[in-house]
Formats: C-alpha cells, sequence, structure tokens
C-alpha cells in the first residue's frame, strides 16, 4: 500500500496546486473541506510537503492553512454533539476527542465520533470548506513551523514586520469556525433513538450479551407497549437498584427474577423511572411494582427492550418460552 499511497498523495498535492492556480479561494475551500477525509486516506501527506517547501522558500505558506479551521470546526460540532446526547458512553469518548481537537490533534474525533455518527462529518467538511474559504480571501499565512490548534497562532506573527495581522485573520476564522460548526450540527444533527433497536419475535433476543447469551441466568426479552412493570408472582422483592431500572424478586417457591427495563438504561441515573415498592416488601401476582415514561426513554435514545431473566436457571432443569395467543410466557421446569 505503500507505494499506492505515495502516488495518491502526491496526485493530491498536485490537484491543490492546479486548483490554486486556477483560483486561490477555490482552492482554500477545497484543502480545509476535504482536510479531515484525506486524513483518513493518509492522503495529507501529499500537501505538507508544500506546506515544508513553501516556509523554507518564501518564509510563509498560505496553500496548506486553509486547512486551520477544521480543528475549530470539529470542535464545534462535537460541542454540539455533547449537548444533544447525554448517554455517558456516548460523552467518554466525545469529551476527551473535543480536547484534544482543541489542540489540534482531530483523528480521535474523526475516527470516534464524526465517522460513526457520518451526518456530523459531513457538516464539519461543509462548514470547513466555508471557513477555508475565508482564510483563502484574506491569505491567512504562517511563517514558522510547529505548534497545532491554538499554539499554532505565535506561528502566524510577521517574524519581519512584527504584524498581527494573520492573528487576527485567524481568529476571526476561529470564532466563525465555532458558530457555524456549533449552529449547523445543532441543526441539522440528531441522533439515531434507533441504534439500539432490535428484533423481537416469537425468540425474543437483545443486544447486550450479558443477557442473550444467558450469562446470568435464561429468559426472554420484552418490548413493553406500557410504562409499567406488574409482578409475575407471590413473592419478595429482594433487589431494587436504586436508579429505578431494575427489580429483582424472589417467589414463594424460590424462584429468582430479574426485570431490567431497557438497555444501557441505568445511565438515566433514575430519571422517568418511579418505583412503587420497595426492597423487602411482600408482592402478589398482578400487583404495579413500577412505573416508568415509556416515551420520554426512548427519545433519550435508549432500547426499551426489557430482559426478564431467571437468575437461578441452574437450580431448575429447564426454562423454556411458551406461546399462549401470541405472547411468550416463561415457565420453570422443576
Amino acid at each position: 500500500m505503500g507505494p499506492l499511497a505515495t502516488f495518491g498523495s502526491n496526485l493530491v498535492g498536485s490537484a491543490i496546486l492546479a486548483v490554486r492556480n486556477f483560483s486561490p479561494l477555490v482552492a482554500g475551500s477545497l484543502v480545509a473541506g476535504v482536510w479531515q477525509v484525506l486524513v483518513v486516506f493518509g492522503l495529507h501527506w501529499g500537501i505538507i510537503p508544500i506546506y515544508f517547501n513553501n516556509i523554507v522558500t518564501n518564509g510563509f505558506d498560505n496553500v496548506m492553512m486553509p486547512y486551520y479551521c477544521t480543528t475549530f470546526v470539529t470542535s464545534a460540532v462535537l460541542i454540539a454533539m455533547l449537548l444533544k446526547n447525554k448517554d455517558k458512553s456516548f460523552r467518554k469518548v466525545a469529551i476527551p476527542a473535543t480536547i484534544s481537537s482543541l489542540l489540534g490533534i482531530t483523528e480521535p474525533a474523526v475516527y470516534g465520533v464524526l465517522i460513526p455518527k457520518k451526518k456530523p462529518l459531513l457538516i464539519s467538511c461543509i462548514v470547513s470548506a466555508i471557513v477555508g474559504g475565508f482564510y483563502s480571501f484574506f491569505n491567512l499565512r504562517k511563517f514558522a513551523m510547529g505548534g497545532m490548534g491554538f499554539f499554532e497562532l505565535p506561528g502566524m506573527i510577521d517574524p519581519k514586520t512584527h504584524s498581527m495581522n494573520n492573528v487576527y485573520i485567524a481568529l476571526i476564522g476561529i470564532v466563525l469556525s465555532f458558530v457555524l460548526g456549533f449552529i449547523a450540527t445543532m441543526i441539522f444533527w440528531k441522533e439515531d433513538s434507533s441504534k439500539d433497536k432490535v428484533e423481537t419475535g416469537q425468540n425474543d433476543e437483545e443486544k447486550d450479551e450479558v443477557f442473550s447469551k444467558g450469562y446470568i441466568g435464561k429468559g426472554i426479552a420484552i418490548e413493553p407497549t406500557k410504562g409499567e412493570v406488574i409482578s409475575p408472582v407471590n413473592g419478595t422483592i429482594t433487589t431494587f437498584f436504586p436508579t429505578g431500572h431494575a427489580i429483582g424478586i424472589t417467589s414463594d417457591s424460590g424462584v429468582e427474577i430479574l426485570i431490567h427495563v431497557g438497555m444501557d438504561t441505568v445511565n438515566l441515573e433514575g430519571k422517568h423511572f418511579k418505583p412503587l415498592v420497595k426492597k423487602g416488601d411482600k408482592v402478589t401476582v398482578g400487583q404495579k411494582l413500577l412505573n416508568f415514561d415509556l416515551e420520554e426513554i426512548k427519545k433519550e435514545g435508549y432500547s426499551v427492550i426489557t430482559p426478564v431473566v431467571i437468575t437461578n436457571s441452574a437450580q431448575y432443569k429447564d426454562v423454556v418460552t411458551i406461546s399462549d395467543n401470541g405472547k411468550n410466557l416463561l415457565s420453570v421446569l422443576v
């Protein structure tokens, strides 16, 4: 792949120079607009030698510099996404990716967030092309190598005249990057609430391997149509998670049942759940144990697929699913 990548990089560099000879403004938009894509394929190395050569021979570079906005556009897109997506697993990736983007390293954001989410990558490319055109129109220049993100600004001070003009242009572009990137993401991107959708039917399954592979016992997965949990047995509440999303019941005959409402709903930290009983309470068949807001949980982006598991399955001959008028029921074989 090495020779092929080298050929591709050289081709990219030649193409950018050809476009620049035709229109510096178009070339600036092109460099900034495709920069993230070029980085993914390693083809940005076709432009970097031009940057090095310009600084050595001309004392400045203005060919590659329109790319400068991409790091801040990426940061703005991630900040908007963080405001719209409260999922903890997403935030664990997006927050450090945002910080590294501000410092000029966008790969964590590109590979960890933008590519998997797709539309935010397109948004970042389009906004970068707009701001890159602005930089090219005002002939943004950099006079010294080194530094990335905010740390690149000192390299834009003209060493001969000590002029700060390029720094001012860069700062205006940073503001534009943040404003346009943030607004565009807030308007055009919406988290796909179907990310946790799974197929249900005669043999209900869910994506969480802990449940689907029977690590904690045999059972079924139910897609609720009403936001309430009803006791399936006479027994005792042995566990009720503080977040309200999961209940453990031990029947009077010794069957241990876990009812887990939704996938990853522990991340809601009790939001949209209203427990009606507590640990140690005696319950009867048909008694309401929990209310939960079905639609609000879906709006938060979580699957409501609810596993019902017999956690002490090993003590019995088998746990089987029986179909009764189109409904799947659990039967414990003693």
